[in-house]
């Protein structure tokens, strides 16, 4: 088991080199801009980062908006100098997008979104058989994000785990569904929830480079203020603790990273009669045009990490037990909007 902590693991992450082509889409379309986008540009400049606000229906015009004449566009695309300074055989400005879930990488297509991240940076160019890998940025994004906690009926849950007090749960048969709920309670009583309030919900609000650093960070600072954090890593599993005890876990692989293992002691759980119970998330539609439209939540059908920070802000757990180990059960219709989110968090 290796020790890790939050730092250490981000910096891991943005250190990685990406394989990129030498020409970026950051030309005119052929046809008209259909909209202008509000993004932020940093540029790497002498070890430091400085950070423009620019808007701009493409990348050629997010560049020019932030930097004027001091930064040179090729026909082609590609970023020629900045401040006089050029790309040689060794070196060359490449324009970086983070993804929201705290990793960099060449945005060779274009991509642009309202809230995206940009980097350009003068990368160092590694030879890679037939193709090259330029080194990505180490600077550090992290996001505000909001959760809504709810266990809708904490006797159901209690009697799922009575029900099935002798059986193994079935993400860890070292502990039993019973074991699980007492963990669960823990949790709960440490941070002075009594049933009527799991009942009715919570908003709790975290910052990280990823939903799942954010999901903890929320945890922490909202329900156990003070609890020193670790982060351990085993076997394709990363491990947030509070104080000692496992607070959350979730799986690294790239395709489903941030799936949920365990959270506040609970994971999903198989009951004999074919049912789950389980945490089913929801996520706020990022192109809603009112924070007041229960109709604009969507059952998670990603993982919770795999969500990208710089367009979704909104997130709900409900712990539940369905017929069905994915069934949204209409939960969304009785969720709060973002806009009932307390004065104290906003």
């Amino acid at each position: 088991m290796q020790k890790r902590s939050l730092a250490l693991l981000m910096a891991v992450a943005v250190a990685a080199v990406t394989l990129i082509s030498l020409t970026i889409a950051i030309s005119p379309g052929d046809g008209p801009v259909a909209r202008s986008y509000e993004v932020t540009l940093s540029v790497s400049e002498g070890g430091s980062y400085t950070q423009y606000s620019a808007e701009g229906g493409n990348l050629r015009e997010i560049l020019e908006d932030a930097l004027g004449e001091e930064v040179v566009i090729q026909s082609n695309g590609n970023v020629a100098s900045y401040k006089g300074i050029e790309s040689s055989k060794d070196t060359a400005w490449v324009v970086f997008i983070w993804d929201g879930t705290g990793n960099w990488s060449a945005n060779v297509a274009g991509k642009l979104h309202d809230g995206a991240e940009l980097v350009l940076q003068l990368s160092a160019r590694i030879a890679i058989d037939n193709s090259y890998a330029y080194e990505a940025p180490t600077l550090e994004i992290t996001k505000e994000v909001y959760f809504f906690i709810q266990i809708p009926s904490m006797a159901e849950i209690e009697s799922v785990a009575t029900a099935e007090s002798s059986r193994p749960d079935s993400n860890n048969r070292d502990l039993t569904v019973k074991e699980r709920f007492t963990i669960l309670l823990d949790w709960l009583e440490r941070a002075g929830l009594d049933y009527e309030s799991v009942e009715h919900g919570l908003w709790i609000k975290g910052r990280g480079s990823n939903v799942n650093e954010a999901l903890v960070d929320a945890v922490r600072s909202s329900l156990y203020p003070g609890s020193e954090m670790m982060v351990l890593e085993e076997r394709g599993v990363l491990e947030y603790y509070l104080a000692g005890d496992l607070v959350h876990s979730h799986l690294t692989i790239q395709q489903m990273y941030g799936w949920f293992v365990t959270f506040l002691g609970w994971t999903d759980t198989s009951l004999a009669n074919g049912d789950w119970t389980y945490w089913s998330q929801f996520a706020y539609n990022p192109n809603a045009r009112t924070m007041d439209d229960a109709r604009q939540w969507t059952y998670n059908t990603m993982s919770l990490g795999m969500h990208d920070l710089t367009r979704y802000h909104y997130f709900a757990l409900v712990l539940q037990t369905t017929s069905e180990r994915d069934s949204e059960q209409g939960i969304w219709m009785a969720l709060p909007t973002p806009s009932e989110i307390g004065e104290e968090l906003l």
